[in-house]
């Protein structure tokens, strides 16, 4: 019987020291989104990005334009070509290149785009920091999806923002 009290006595003391730590427990929120969206260096970056994104668009539409003109030509000149086969097969590669093309250039934006939101996050992520410190938050959520309802006092994504155009007046670096 003794044995049991004294695990009920440590169970209880645990218990209450438990219960303080709990209760000093502060939860914040941070929109990452917001953060690119709303913050200069996060314009910024997506300004870098859409400039990347027409220099892609620009080389494609001009090999689009180079192999449209090739088929003109080809359909135009018609069955009394004697190359007639080869240059369609010739325009059949081309038009497979154009594809991978498009992809890779596709591929690279995505992956441009990722590059700049990190950095911009990294850079929000270290003044999200300082703040949280600062106003005693223990855990910060960043996932407006598997949240329900989110009280505009623990919101620190303002705040962030603030912080990062005050700070920052670098824009993204350029892609290497």
């Amino acid at each position: 019987m003794s044995r049991i009290l004294a695990v009920l006595t440590v169970l209880i003391g645990l218990a209450a020291l438990a219960a303080p730590a709990r209760a000093e427990s502060k939860v914040g929120f941070l929109h990452p989104q917001r953060i690119l969206n709303e913050s200069k260096i996060g314009k910024a970056a997506q300004e870098d990005l859409a400039r990347f994104a027409q220099e892609k668009d620009r080389g494609i539409r001009a090999r689009t334009q180079e192999i449209q003109a090739e088929q003109k030509k080809l359909e135009a000149a018609g069955s009394t070509d004697p190359d007639a086969p080869r240059k369609a097969e010739a325009l059949r590669l081309k038009y497979q290149q154009q594809d991978r093309l498009i992809q890779e250039s596709n591929e690279e934006i995505r992956l441009e785009e990722q590059r700049l939101a990190r950095y911009v996050m990294q850079k929000a992520d270290a003044i999200m920091k300082q703040i949280a410190a600062q106003q005693g938050f223990t855990l910060i959520l960043t996932d407006p999806e598997a949240i329900g309802y989110i009280d505009p006092s623990v919101d620190l994504t303002e705040q962030v923002i603030k912080a990062l155009d005050q700070a920052s007046t670098a824009p993204p670096p350029k892609k290497k």
